[in-house]
């Protein structure tokens, strides 16, 4: 369990000292008991004050922003093959299944067998 001091605490959530004192004393979050909660368990301060996503450099976000058009241009032509394949097996099929026009459909089924 890792103890912070208040400032540390702080600092990792974003929020002011006070703030953090204040949900302290509301029993948010408990403190040692020891030390009359001076010190803040990080585990706890994350719980209730989720501690801020790290910022990214733009040029991290660039790199980030290159890869995820790639992979998006692979996905579309994954996709338009998908299309194409399935477009194949439907014309398949529909050659195979759908009787020829010229060939007549009895009206009355049981009769091609009882003929």
């Amino acid at each position: 369990m890792t103890t912070l001091s208040l400032g540390q605490a702080a600092r990792l959530t974003g929020r002011g000292k006070t703030i953090l004192a204040r949900a302290i004393s509301a029993r948010l979050f408990a403190g040692s008991k020891e030390d009359a909660g001076s010190n803040v368990d990080g585990s706890e301060s994350a719980r209730v004050y989720p501690f801020p996503a790290p910022v990214e450099t733009v040029a991290e976000l660039r790199t980030r922003l290159t890869l995820a058009e790639e992979r998006l241009s692979e996905l579309k032509a994954m996709l338009e093959d998908m299309r194409s394949d399935r477009d194949a097996w439907r014309e398949q099929a529909q050659t195979r299944l759908l009787p020829s026009p010229g060939a007549r459909i009895p009206w009355w089924p049981w009769r091609r067998t009882a003929g």
